[in-house]
């Protein structure tokens, strides 16, 4: 299983688009037969810093998330928003089993 762990700085008062893009993305990579999760989260302390977990089955998983049409939506919508932005890819040695449960 991999990982893709993203971290984005948005362009100050760009944040409609920038959640539109990312609920976007989240939607069609959830469809995707090899991504098991997709979660983003907004900084606390630092509202135009974003973060994105990924979680795909095997790196083909990944290749076919990269080169689906809502990806590439995302992908040219980045300059529109993004002030910054790290990625990489990363093999998940420690995973948690337990379901997640917001009560």
């Amino acid at each position: 299983m991999l990982a893709i762990v993203v971290n984005l700085e948005i362009k100050p008062a760009t944040e409609e688009q920038a959640i539109a893009a990312l609920e976007a993305n989240a939607a069609g990579s959830r469809q995707e037969p090899g991504c098991l999760k997709w979660e983003w989260s907004r900084k606390l302390d630092e509202p135009t810093h974003f973060a994105i977990y990924e979680l795909y089955r095997d790196q083909a998983a990944i290749d076919a998330h990269r080169s689906s049409p809502h990806f590439l939506r995302w992908d040219q919508s980045l300059p529109g928003f993004m002030a910054s932005k790290s990625s990489g890819i990363f093999d998940v040695a420690g995973f948690d089993p337990r379901p997640v449960r917001i009560d």
